[in-house]
């Protein structure tokens, strides 16, 4: 795919301050040094890989951006022994991005003990969860990259072309299908309602906070759990991992607004069969901390069945087109979702291993840059929370952006390990 899909649009927004800046990371904890040169190495496959890409907008109006290859990596950026992996990371994490003029990803590390701690992190428009961790296994495997089938900024003769193309395929699909859905409006009152419900979720704003909270700033834990507890007890209470996930988060959040016992709304990505770098759609389950995991299975289930998208007959396509505040206006919308709660899955062994060295603990989430709290306290999302599988081993991130509160490490911390013991589970964070 070398045109932008919607939702890469829709981050692409976000990257430009129409919503909360997203980044996604790969941290790698290993217990002996990692040589220098491999890293160099791994680098370097990254950069000629699927993060070595930036965006161009297209020169004919009407035509969806497109990806170019990029110039060659950063390289990696080496920090001074560290104590403390978690804060490493977060540091790591919060750097500049652009993945219109580079660099859109980096690769950093620095000595940790008697190892070394190793940090991916990109712009959400460049790779989700799953391109980020296929880009890392192949980068640390020393496999050759495939040829690219992106062009350098340079080939305009041929691009030109394409443009138009592309721009005539969208505008016929945005005109026509908008004409269709504004016709039926008129007709058919389903249709109006579905409209009116999309209107009202996608504008309803959270209360904002009087003023901000004094040392307030992003908050993220990471723990893992032993896979062979966090299974037992999921298929125990007649649920799945993925769903005594989700219950663990409602109960973060519960425990963070002060045990209050309320259901919850949870936003939950999922793949869908599309294009672009985010191949992935959003739905949204209601869950109190103490819903029994069989009826949190049951409105998961129900709950994929209707991932979110245009209302009315609507093109998803009209992102494209129009200007970016509008966008990010009609861009789907849970509403007043009080959580993301994303299951990255099983992480391949292979990117665990590094120069020959195999990581003892591996963690994927994502997180936000330059975070301002005017950014958070716009949304209703008090957090979001991040599941992976690798080695016998469930790693759990959370990371808090409640603008109405300054909570520290302990507090979440003590938050996790409250939601996790309700179903006889002990964390060991980082």
């Amino acid at each position: 795919m070398t045109r932008l899909s919607v939702v890469d649009e829709i981050f692409l927004r976000t990257h430009r301050g129409y919503g909360i800046p997203v980044a996604m990371q790969g941290i790698w904890v290993f217990d002996e040094p990692i040589d220098r040169a491999a890293l160099e190495r791994a680098d370097h496959m990254l950069g000629h890989g699927a993060l070595g890409v930036r965006i161009v907008r297209p020169r004919i109006p009407g035509a969806r951006r497109r990806w170019v290859r990029a110039t060659d990596p950063a390289g990696v950026r080496w920090s001074d022994p560290i104590t403390d992996v978690a804060a490493w990371a977060d540091h790591c994490a919060d750097v500049p991005l652009d993945p219109e003029f580079g660099p859109g990803w980096r690769l950093a590390a620095a000595p940790y003990g008697t190892g070394t701690a190793v940090s991916v992190v990109c712009s959400h428009v460049v790779a989700d969860a799953r391109g980020l961790i296929a880009a890392a296994t192949a980068a640390v495997s020393d496999a050759t990259p495939e040829p690219s089938p992106l062009l350098h900024e340079g080939r305009s003769d041929e691009t030109r072309s394409d443009d138009l193309r592309d721009a005539a395929t969208v505008l016929g699909r945005v005109i026509g299908r908008t004409a269709a859905a504004s016709a039926s409006l008129a007709v058919d009152p389903a249709r109006r309602a579905d409209l009116r419900r999309y209107l009202t979720a996608s504008r309803t704003a959270p209360s904002a906070p009087r003023a901000r909270p004094a040392n307030w700033s992003p908050v993220s834990v990471v723990a893992d759990l032993p896979a062979a507890d966090f299974e037992s007890r999921a298929h125990a209470d007649g649920g799945t991992p993925n769903v005594l996930f989700l219950s663990i988060v409602a109960g973060v959040v519960d425990l963070l607004r002060c045990g209050g016992g309320a259901a919850v709304t949870l936003g939950v990505p999922m793949r869908v069969e599309a294009g672009g770098a985010n191949a992935l759609s959003v739905t949204a389950v209601h869950a109190a901390p103490d819903t029994p995991l069989t009826d949190v299975r049951a409105a998961a289930r129900t709950a994929y069945r209707h991932p979110l998208t245009a209302p009315a007959g609507f093109p998803d396509e009209l992102l494209h087109v129009v200007p970016d505040r509008w966008a990010a206006a009609l861009a789907p919308s849970t509403g007043r979702r009080d959580a993301l709660c994303s299951n990255i899955g099983d992480l391949p062994d292979a990117v665990r291993h590094i120069g020959g060295v195999t990581a003892r603990r591996v963690a994927t989430r994502a997180i936000h840059p330059g975070l301002r709290w005017e950014q958070a306290a716009a949304s209703p999302t008090v957090l979001s929370a991040y599941v992976s599988r690798c080695a016998g081993t469930y790693t759990v991130s959370v990371v808090v952006t409640d603008p109405t509160e300054a909570h520290t490490v302990d507090t979440v911390r003590r938050a996790v390990a409250a939601a996790a013991a309700r179903h006889a589970l002990s964390p060991r964070f980082w």
